[in-house]
């Protein structure tokens, strides 16, 4: 993927944007962190009409975010209701600082390639958006790069998608998750989903497998479709577009189709008829997988 899209850069520019935002805009989420792109100096910069040219963009807690307008393919990152955009300046590099400028349409220090993969690349460049310990900068763009993956989410009215039935030649489990009363999520004998980090979830809050005996090991609680962590408002989240090799995470629960799972026998199925899965050679990596009946990896029980 990295190398064709190095190839591509240069002709980005030429590629026409699909429009993916809402009226007022949308989030652009990490997914590293779950921290969101925002202005630095908010509420008031934004309130008080104190957006300037090189005003920093950092990364902050989503609730507290600035939305954007971006379009899925090569264009522009700007922001609703101004006349500024997502900047990364005439000598761009390695932890380079990111802000915003007066919008020039088809600049290239102002034009950006959001991928099918979820990287944000500058369009003719080699640089990515990438969430490192300290917050966002720009980065060599690198295929596996966990940092530099970005969600677009649309908190404010999340589309509610039905998810399509998988055709299962399996038999159904005779155990199905309890509606109302706290469960765990049981893979193989022993295994359970738990959180890692700290012991009060959050937005991105990973989620993993281990043995069920460990400390921290979680009990879920169904909600409709949803898997929400019990006691909390979190819910079990494959991301604003599940594909292969999505890493599990918390998020607060909404209407999203990301959070939606349907037991089909041993399997839970979520948007773009994805299932919860467990990597073979990584058995504490929880991710989203195309759904496979016959897969072991997708079998999952509730105790």
């Amino acid at each position: 993927m990295l190398a064709q899209l190095f190839a591509l850069l240069p002709l980005l520019a030429l590629v026409s944007a699909t429009p993916i935002h809402k009226r007022d805009g949308t989030l652009i989420r990490s997914g590293r962190d779950g921290q969101c792109l925002a202005l630095e100096g908010l509420p008031g910069v934004q309130r008080y009409g104190l957006v300037k040219n090189g005003t920093p963009v950092i990364t902050r807690d989503c609730l507290g975010a600035n939305t954007w307008f971006i379009n899925r393919g090569s264009g522009s990152i700007t922001i609703p209701g101004t006349n500024f955009a997502l900047d990364i300046g005439l000598n761009p590099g390695n932890n380079g600082a990111l802000k915003v400028w007066e919008s020039y349409p088809g600049s290239p220090q102002q034009t950006w390639y959001l991928t099918d993969d979820n990287r944000i690349a500058q369009t003719g460049g080699n640089q990515c958006l990438d969430e490192g310990d300290n917050g966002v900068q720009t980065y060599q763009c690198t295929t596996g790069n966990t940092n530099q993956v970005w969600y677009i989410d649309d908190n404010s009215s999340a589309p509610t998608t039905t998810v399509s039935p998988t055709t299962s030649s399996a038999a159904p489990s005779s155990t199905a998750a309890p509606s109302g009363n706290p469960f765990r999520i049981v893979f193989g004998n022993d295994q359970c989903l738990l959180t890692t980090g700290s012991d009060t979830p959050d937005n991105g809050t990973p989620v993993v497998v281990a043995p069920c005996s460990s400390y921290g090991a979680k009990y879920f609680t169904r909600v409709g479709n949803q898997l929400q962590l019990s006691g909390t408002n979190y819910c079990l989240d494959a991301g604003t577009n599940p594909h292969d090799g999505v890493a599990m995470k918390l998020w607060q629960c909404g209407n999203y189709p990301q959070q939606q799972f349907i037991q089909q026998g041993p399997l839970l199925v979520t948007a773009n008829e994805e299932c919860l899965d467990v990597k073979a050679d990584e058995p504490s990596v929880l991710q989203t997988w195309h759904c496979s009946a016959q897969d072991p990896q997708q079998a999952f029980t509730f105790a």
